[in-house]
């Protein structure tokens, strides 16, 4: 173990720390970009991942007084591939060489996982943390791809209704019809290099789960009663959540995308939510142009820094 200044402590989170921990990550985003970003629901979910033992692959940092101050966390996001990870400190503490000393304990943890298998070990750092990107790159890691978040005020933008072709019908999901959303979103991101079934099939077990997830807000697209299209949508209190709209690859051109857009903004609207937010990968540009048009703006940049683990 990386040996800390005097009084301060690294050990292993209880799920009573919970709280306090979200409270450290969304502080981390609050110097960022001035809001947070990040839910104790999130941090919850993250700890029921799979390949994930809260005792082993995670750490809360504590001050000389015994309050939480800085949090990091290592997962086999991919199988006998990749890691992801990070590390956040309260932003009061910046400048005292903690974050490095975390990102020591990751390694060393990264190194124990992989084992004799050859993995990468990705960490993302936002585009306004220019201390967080030049300790990763003094580490050795190397810039791979940004991801963007977008947002919108659903209060100051208007909300066409969904004007799909005639033959397509957008509703809520029923969940029984889960397995026809995981079938078409395999289709959709089929050709995807950085998806799998089993990744796929690991994301959607996970929101599925999530504490948020109520299948009246998620919307599906449907012809002829088959579902040909879906889009993932939450509500955290302050914040709405779209992801991951995918459209069959045989039933594109009919303004399914767009349309489940716009449906899911309608929803969270109705539920009295103004504040809608969406990620997605800088270089797809389709998803780019799909929530421009529905009226969001580029608000974030994260970056992944990527490393092979010795």
């Amino acid at each position: 173990m990386t040996e800390l200044p005097t009084g301060y402590l690294a050990r292993a989170p209880q799920p009573r720390d919970a709280a306090a921990v979200a409270e450290v990550v969304k502080a981390h985003d609050i110097a960022d970009y001035g809001e947070p970003d990040f839910t104790h629901e999130d941090l919850v979910d993250d700890w029921m991942r799979p390949r994930f033992d809260l005792s082993s692959d995670a750490w809360v940092l504590t001050g000389p007084t015994g309050r939480i101050i800085g949090y990091a966390y290592v997962w086999e996001s991919h199988p006998d591939a990749e890691l992801e990870a990070d590390a956040f400190v309260m932003p009061e503490y910046a400048g005292r060489g903690l974050g490095g000393q975390l990102l020591e304990i990751i390694e060393a943890r990264a190194r124990a996982i992989c084992g004799d298998r050859a993995m990468t070990l990705g960490m993302f750092a936002s585009g306004a943390n220019d201390d967080k990107r030049n300790l990763l790159e003094r580490r050795g890691f190397v810039f791979v791809r940004s991801v963007l978040r977008m947002r919108i005020d659903l209060s100051r933008e208007p909300v066409p209704a969904p004007a799909p072709g005639a033959e397509v019908t957008i509703c809520p999901l029923d969940p029984v019809d889960l397995d026809a959303v995981r079938t078409v979103w395999l289709d959709a991101f089929s050709e995807h290099g950085r998806f799998s079934p089993r990744r796929m099939d690991e994301w959607l077990a996970s929101r599925f789960e999530h504490p948020a997830f109520d299948p009246s807000l998620w919307r599906v697209a449907t012809i002829g009663g088959e579902i040909v299209g879906a889009i993932s949508v939450f509500d955290v209190g302050d914040t709405g959540y779209t992801s991951t709209v995918a459209v069959r690859a045989s039933s594109r051109g009919h303004g399914i995308g767009p349309a489940l857009v716009r449906a899911a903004f309608s929803a969270l609207r109705d539920r009295g939510q103004m504040r809608v937010v969406v990620s997605l990968d800088a270089d797809d540009g389709g998803l780019l142009g799909l929530y421009e048009a529905a009226g969001m703006r580029v608000h974030e940049r994260h970056d992944l820094f990527v490393k092979p683990v010795a």
